[in-house]
């Protein structure tokens, strides 16, 4: 499966009430894969936070800092579950989306692309004394 399959799978498995594309190509394909979902952009930010953020293009061109400070507000201010692309010349590497709560959705090595999930939901496991 490709990337761009899995990321149509996704969107579909998590049907969110309303998504925040974080870029253009973001908000082309989540308007094709989700028609009656309400589709926002993170300028201004939203009033209310969306279900999803959704970015393909994102991080493309970013330092680490920048890349670390648009996941942290968006995670904050935007919405509790993040789908992400990324592509192998990103600056944060797998160790750093683990240290921010990601976990890996897929690869696509043949296109030097890799997805990555957070949801705030299910990003760290309950203890057992909690």
């Amino acid at each position: 499966m490709n990337w761009r399959d899995h990321l149509r799978k996704r969107l579909l498995e998590i049907q969110p009430e309303s998504v925040c594309a974080l870029d253009a190509a973001a908000l082309q394909l989540a308007g094709e894969v989700l028609p009656g979902t309400p589709l926002r952009t993170p300028a201004p930010l939203p009033d209310s936070p969306c279900s999803l953020a959704f970015g393909i293009d994102a991080l493309n061109g970013l330092n680490a800092e920048q890349a670390q400070h648009l996941i942290s507000q968006t995670r904050l201010y935007v919405a509790p579950r993040i789908l992400l692309v990324v592509q192998s010349g990103c600056v944060l590497d797998e160790a750093a989306f683990r240290a921010l709560g990601f976990t890996l959705s897929a690869a696509d090595p043949a296109a030097g692309l890799r997805i990555h999930d957070y949801d705030l939901d299910t990003y760290k496991t309950v203890p057992d004394w909690l």
